[in-house]
């Protein structure tokens, strides 16, 4: 969580007389290390609905007094935790937003990135085209299980947000979802409209995850099927009343999406829905949602060549691809929207 200065600390940084490098650089990077030794020892989950002393911390984690101690004086002017008569307890606020079962399988997908983007100047050079780390590092292997786990924590924060915005026909058969990983958009949409069977597209990785989800929801697992294909190399199956891709398109360049679009028409029907949640470049508000949406753009960047892209070129992709209905829906996380598309 940020640092919350106060009146006159916001004044003293807006002024410059406390360094900008200082907050952009030294100050970011010993909460991402904190976080991270937070999230490999088993620190949140050892506050999981209850108090522990500086000493009931240290043998629940298996680590140092002194160690803890650091560590809790960090994270509670951070906001994750709370402390009264030198107990420790999670706050509200952490309760909230923090994926306690998850956090020691996501670490090393954060961690990966933190030392791979040590080529970052080299990138803004050069502009590779699969960026400094690239799709290979993230479809095996113990990095790949920790990014699909950071994908499933990612959709948990907005897909009843995302399912309750659009509407499709109540009669809709087929749906798609292009990379669809974990499956946690399909299974929803499928719970909210029961003739609905989906078919969930994605690596071998992906599909592991997505299994998961359906050995965890048996109810709909039978309306689910799973389809192993690299959307990019070949066709996508035909016959879908709407298709869906999460976070998908900001790692393709122009002309792959131009291509995947057409794919797209060619997978729906003649009235057919499509629906794009991705982080949309060029988004209007306050200068710290159009941060978060520059700086998820420029990872992406770093990460695959890839690009947060506008509204009005995913619109134009769509037109060329024979879509004529079109609407942007913001999201409440800052920097994602969704854009829908219909033939009629």
């Amino acid at each position: 969580m940020p640092l919350q200065p106060n009146i006159i600390e916001r004044y003293l940084v807006n002024r410059g007389s406390i360094p900008g490098p200082l907050m952009d650089v030294a100050i970011p990077a010993f909460k991402f290390w904190s976080m991270i030794a937070a999230m490999e020892t088993g620190f949140f989950e050892a506050l999981d609905g209850k108090s522990c002393s500086i000493e009931e911390l240290a043998e629940e984690t298996n680590c140092s007094e002194e160690g803890i101690e650091n560590l809790v004086k960090v994270m509670e002017p951070l906001g994750y935790i709370k402390s009264e008569n030198g107990r420790y307890e999670l706050s509200k606020a952490a309760q909230r937003s923090l994926p306690i079962d998850l956090l020691k399988d996501m670490a090393p997908f954060f961690k990966s990135q933190m030392q791979e983007y040590e080529n970052v100047a080299h990138a803004i050079r050069e502009a590779p085209e699969e960026g400094i780390c690239g799709w290979d590092v993230v479809k095996s292997g113990k990095i790949g299980r920790s990014y699909q786990t950071t994908m499933r924590w990612l959709a948990s924060t907005t897909v009843d947000e995302v399912v309750g915005k659009i509407d499709i026909p109540d009669d809709a058969e087929k749906m798609l979802d292009v990379g669809g990983s974990h499956g946690l958009y399909t299974l929803k949409f499928c719970r909210k409209y029961p003739k609905l069977e989906g078919t969930i597209l994605d690596w071998p990785i992906g599909l592991e995850e997505a299994q998961t989800t359906l050995d965890e929801n048996p109810d709909v697992a039978d309306r689910i099927k799973l389809i192993e294909r690299d959307f990019e190399q070949e066709e996508l199956p035909e016959g879908h009343d709407f298709a869906f891709l999460g976070n998908i398109i900001h790692g393709i360049d122009p002309e792959g999406n131009r291509e995947l679009f057409q794919k797209l028409s060619r997978a729906t029907t003649a009235n057919g829905t499509v629906a794009i949640l991705d982080q949309v470049g060029g988004v209007q508000g306050s200068k710290f949602a159009r941060g978060i949406a520059a700086l998820a753009g420029f990872n992406l960047f770093l990460f695959s060549g890839g690009k947060s892209y506008s509204y009005n070129r995913i619109k134009d992709w769509f037109r060329d691809a024979g879509f004529t209905k079109f609407d942007q829906k913001k999201l409440k996380q800052p920097g994602f929207s969704l854009v829908v598309a219909q033939k009629a």
